[in-house]
């Protein structure tokens, strides 16, 4: 502990002049050198310093452990996802805010606060705060550096940039194991923004890494979460006897538990788990519970939306699809965002326009998911190749397949930046 800070706290809170603390104990100058940490002065002047402001140095050093401890607190909360507990400790925080300012402490209570925003998922404000925040960087300890890059992945992850999420977590994942009894979700982000680029390999790999973590200590919620990232992972993958135990383990779990988002993702991956099984009635219904739970004009919601749309259409309901989706995408705000024109393609697709439909994904669908989604854009270029072929033209219909193969192997090899 510093207790030239504190000293200096106590000073300005009793709103008392250097000249007015240290007359008779020292001078100015040494007082200064005292509360900026230049100088540490010897305990009988330090002793005295703090008898004059009325407080001791044996209390403060008592006072700066426990807000340690709050601190740490408030860290778990977060990562064992106990909202209410996290909520209190952050206002118990604040409250001693200002004298956090003048302990070591003071950065990992800024980047602790940093991380309570992508907590709340408050994007707008990260981003204010992260910036202001970033001037102090090279005052950083290595662990307080650690915690800025991975903060700054968690934060791209939530912000849709994977591939971007992927490449910031991957600066620090040497030093990963070497902090992770205080940081233990860091492989769970990076499984799941691998998951979500639809790096299966890659994202059971890491989920199995994380699994392993959650396990040793003991993190309920997050043990659950990591089994429904693997149970998409093992969908795609085709093994779906094991998707589907692991699926009635974690709706069972999350009943149990109360956690109403992770009900409503393993009924959504129930509807994936059947679809891909060919079930299609079976899917259908699951992802019309999910859909129905969930707060309209979100990713999520959309997400859930698109999957229920392509099930429909293979059960040939285009009619029941064009009049879902024609509100959806006249209500929708971002027309260039990545779902808007997923969902443009399917009600393309619905109303049977091909000519339209081609245009389409050459125009904004396959330069979209070459960005944010490779799995999506070989789809897409294998429509237009099925398109061109059904025209006669075989030149252009070989182009897209050409490039279908070119992203099925940047998919295929965890390619860290789709072009």
């Amino acid at each position: 502990m510093s207790i030239g800070r504190i000293i200096y706290y106590h000073r300005k809170k009793q709103n008392k002049t250097q000249e007015q603390l240290c007359r008779g104990i020292c001078s100015t100058t040494h007082l200064s050198k005292i509360e900026n940490s230049s100088k540490e002065g010897n305990l009988e002047t330090l002793e005295l310093l703090c008898k004059r402001l009325g407080v001791s140095i044996e209390e403060e050093t008592k006072k700066t452990l426990y807000l340690k401890r709050q601190l740490s607190q408030f860290y778990e909360a977060m990562e064992r996802l106990h909202r209410d507990h996290a909520e209190r400790l952050h206002g118990e925080l604040e409250k001693h805010g200002e004298y956090i300012q003048c302990t070591e402490m003071v950065y990992l209570y800024e980047l602790y606060m940093l991380r309570y925003l992508l907590f709340n998922n408050n994007l707008t404000e990260y981003e204010r705060v992260s910036l202001a925040l970033k001037k102090n960087m090279s005052k950083f300890s290595s662990f307080e550096q650690y915690l800025w890059e991975f903060f700054q992945g968690i934060y791209y992850g939530q912000k849709q940039q994977y591939a971007k999420a992927i490449s910031t977590l991957g600066k620090i994942e040497d030093k990963a194991e070497f902090f992770s009894e205080k940081v233990t979700d860091f492989y769970y982000y990076k499984a799941a923004n691998h998951g979500l680029l639809k790096h299966f390999t890659m994202s059971l790999h890491y989920s199995h890494k994380a699994l392993r973590i959650f396990q040793n200590t003991g993190n309920i919620l997050r043990i659950l979460h990591v089994k429904i990232g693997l149970s998409a992972n093992l969908i795609y993958i085709n093994d779906l006897d094991r998707a589907e135990v692991m699926l009635h383990t974690a709706l069972n779990d999350a009943e149990m538990l109360k956690d109403h988002e992770t009900k409503i993702t393993a009924l959504h991956n129930f509807g994936l788990l059947y679809n891909k099984k060919g079930m299609l009635q079976e899917s259908l219904e699951y992802f019309s519970q999910s859909l129905n739970l969930k707060k309209k004009h979100t990713a999520s919601y959309y997400g859930t939306l698109i999957e229920m749309g392509q099930v429909m259409l293979e059960l040939k309901e285009n009619k029941q699809v064009e009049s879902l989706l024609k509100d959806v995408l006249s209500d929708f705000k971002e027309e260039q965002s990545s779902k808007y024109i997923e969902l443009m393609v399917l009600y393309l697709e619905a109303i049977q326009d091909e000519k339209r439909l081609a245009e389409y994904i050459i125009d904004y669908g396959l330069p979209m998911m070459e960005q944010h989604d490779l799995y999506k854009a070989i789809k897409y270029s294998e429509k237009l190749a099925d398109y061109y072929n059904k025209k006669g033209d075989l030149l252009t219909s070989n182009q897209y397949l050409r490039l279908s193969n070119e992203l099925f192997k940047k998919l295929l090899f965890n390619h860290p930046q789709p072009r």
